[in-house]
């Protein structure tokens, strides 16, 4: 069985390769064959676990954080849409959303010990335009929230660099004239933030989306009108909890497909990597993935 690795060097200061390294050896004496490469630049996940999957592999690892997984995952879907490789996760980064989502040990070591005695599900995977995420895609200020945070030096914390540009976009951002279709229902109206969920959590402890499943063949879409200053940021701190949900600025529902459009540019994100601006369309894909979770 043919086992790669796309491996973020410096996630977790090292903690993923570190995994990595430990259990190779026992996935070599149990019969796999192993091969590694290591991403130095962005999109270097990417094209590695694509060409994998072209060639036939069984089971891609993602060693790293959200941005790691999210790089591996569009390359095996695109390299293989017919039966793609499996997707096993070594968390190092900093949220590691995806990994709380299936269950997977907090330690790198304890979720690499999976690919020997993991057990192998099926889950959706969601597509915004023509990137797929694994996680939640958003539409609005989380999207304005990643761009500004992504355009800061790497050296600033992933936590404190979306902590400190969530309140800089919050002082300036406007919600903006939108259409929206939800699985063919239109509304209109001015939107401040929209989410299209497979998982419940965001990085940084948000609970946006608590009725989010990785494996229902929907997703949870959460959406926050036009609201002023101060109440977005009571909704904002609400989320931690989940009960932002109750408040009457805020939609939820289940939906397979959400379409955005808008005549002015919205900003969109997909597991917390910038995508570009609306029009956007969103969508399940049920049963897409196989992952590497624990045993029941």
């Amino acid at each position: 069985m043919e086992i790669f690795a796309a491996i973020n060097p410096v996630a977790g200061r090292g903690a993923g390769l570190r995994a990595w390294q430990a259990i190779r050896p026992m996935l070599e004496r149990a019969g796999y064959h192993c091969a590694e490469a290591i991403a130095r630049e962005p999109l270097d996940a990417w094209a590695m676990a694509e060409q994998a999957a072209r060639e036939g592999c069984d089971t891609v690892v993602a060693v790293g954080g959200d941005g790691t997984l999210h790089e591996v995952l569009n390359g095996i879907l695109r390299g293989r849409l017919h039966r793609p490789p499996a997707l096993a996760v070594i968390p190092a980064g900093t949220a590691n959303i995806f990994a709380l989502a299936l269950g997977l040990p907090k330690d790198p070591v304890a979720s690499a010990r999976l690919l020997l005695d993991g057990a192998r599900r099926r889950i959706d995977a969601g597509q915004v335009n023509d990137r797929y995420f694994a996680t939640i895609a958003g539409v609005g200020f989380d999207a304005a929230v990643v761009r500004r945070a992504s355009g800061w030096p790497r050296w600033i914390g992933g936590k404190p660099r979306h902590v400190a540009a969530g309140f800089l976009t919050l002082a300036t951002y406007r919600a903006a004239p939108a259409r929206l279709w939800l699985d063919g229902r239109q509304q209109t109206g001015r939107l401040f933030l929209l989410v299209g969920a497979n998982t419940d959590w965001y990085g940084g402890g948000v609970h946006i989306a608590p009725h989010a499943r990785v494996d229902d063949g929907r997703l949870s879409v959460v959406w926050c009108h036009a609201v002023g200053r101060l109440e977005a940021l009571t909704i904002l701190l609400k989320t931690f909890s989940g009960t932002h949900l109750h408040h009457a600025g805020v939609s939820h529902i289940d939906a397979v497909e959400i379409r955005v459009d808008s005549d002015v540019p919205i900003p969109v994100q997909a597991d917390g990597e910038d995508v570009g601006s609306a029009p956007a369309i969103i969508r399940c894909i049920p049963g897409a993935l196989e992952v590497i979770v624990p045993r029941a």
